[in-house]
Order: C-alpha cells, then sequence, then structure tokens
C-alpha cells in the first residue's frame, strides 16, 4: 500500500519536474561526453538551480526502484515487512548521503579553485539524475517485454556501474583539471571510495 502511494506520490513529482527536466537535460547529456560541461553548467545559476531541484525530486523513485528490484539487497533487509524494508532503504539512501556530505568536509580539495571543487561535487548531482532517468527506462521497457524479474535486476547493477565508473572519469577529469592526475585520484579516492567502498562492504558483509 505504501509503495503504490509512493510510485503515484512520485509520478506526480516528476510530471511537476517536467518543464526544469525539459531545460537542463542538454546540459545533463553534455555532462556525459565532457568534464568542461559540468563546469558549465555550475556557472549557470539556473541550470544549476533546476539541476539540483530534479536531483531532490528523483530520491524518492531511486528508493523506489531500488526496494521494488533489490538493488541493495544484504541480508539484514531479508523481512516479511514490506513497509519497514521500505523504509530502511530511504534511511540507507540518507545515511550514505550524509557520508557523502562527511567525507566532502573532512577530505575538502583546498588547494583546488572553488570553482572546480565545487562543479566536482555538484556533478554527482548530474550523474544521480541521469541514473535514475536510466533506471526508469530500464525498467519500463522490461516491463513491456514482461523480462524476468531476476534479469531486469542485473540489468540495472550494469547501468549503475556502467553510469558509476563514468562519473569516476569525469570527477576526476574535473580536479586533473586544476591539479596533478596524481592528487586528482587520491581526492577521488577520499572522496567517493570511502562512501561507497563502506555500503558495498555492508551489503556483502551483512
Amino acid at each position: 500500500m505504501l509503495f503504490n502511494i509512493l510510485v503515484l506520490f512520485s509520478f506526480l513529482l516528476i510530471l511537476l519536474q517536467l518543464r526544469r527536466l525539459v531545460n537542463v537535460f542538454p546540459s545533463l547529456l553534455a555532462c556525459l561526453i565532457r568534464w568542461k560541461e559540468s563546469v558549465n553548467l555550475e556557472a549557470s545559476v539556473k541550470l544549476s538551480h533546476d539541476r539540483d531541484m530534479l536531483a531532490l525530486s528523483m530520491t524518492i523513485p531511486f528508493c523506489l526502484i531500488a526496494f521494488r528490484y533489490r538493488l541493495y539487497a544484504p541480508s539484514f533487509l531479508d523481512i516479511e515487512d514490506s513497509n519497514a524494508v521500505l523504509g530502511l532503504y530511504f534511511a540507507i539512501f540518507t545515511a550514505y548521503m550524509l557520508l557523502r556530505i562527511l567525507t566532502s568536509w573532512l577530505f575538502r580539495p583546498s588547494r583546488i579553485q572553488h570553482k572546480i571543487s565545487n562543479a566536482a561535487g555538484k556533478s554527482s548531482y548530474t550523474f544521480f539524475v541521469i541514473y535514475t532517468l536510466m533506471l526508469l527506462a530500464t525498467g519500463a521497457v522490461m516491463g513491456v517485454i514482461n523480462a524476468d524479474e531476476a534479469f531486469v535486476r542485473h540489468a540495472m547493477l550494469w547501468v549503475s556501474a556502467f553510469i558509476y565508473l563514468l562519473f569516476l572519469l569525469r570527477k576526476m577529469q574535473i580536479f586533473a583539471s586544476s591539479s596533478s592526475v596524481f592528487a586528482a585520484f587520491l581526492y577521488l579516492c577520499a572522496l567517493e571510495m570511502i562512501p561507497t567502498g563502506i555500503l558495498i562492504v555492508s551489503a556483502i558483509i551483512f
């Protein structure tokens, strides 16, 4: 019941964000191809604001997809109460985002230009919007062809890996534009590998 209510709410929320999506979508696609587009996007107050609002609105659809297809499936989530499991997905997502904020504060790159550092940090919002849209598209296409649920889950995990690796590459390129490649790699490890590594390890151990 809760899941269905949130699906309807998400649908209405995305409809309300369609104008923003149409406005910023070309810039989002450009960020996939060239790292400089992330800097250009941050330079535009309107585009960056639209992107931020889209990223915020995508949190509920993303958590619903992760819950529906068990994209994160540690054993402690194997409980019968589906509403409780759904709530845990939202809690885990919130904890992961807070951990990212904490690592960004602890390991903020002080020797890199502020606009470059800001563009690198906010690029996660850009790729999150693209990632969620791709998951929604994958689910829709697989649903039309009545694909097996396990197959859909594996397809979504491959999409997740591809988008995350591309995000890491672009973020490193942004850092490297204002520092050495080695320093950019160290920043990337501190800011990305710690929170994501904890998430992956928790899924394996627990």
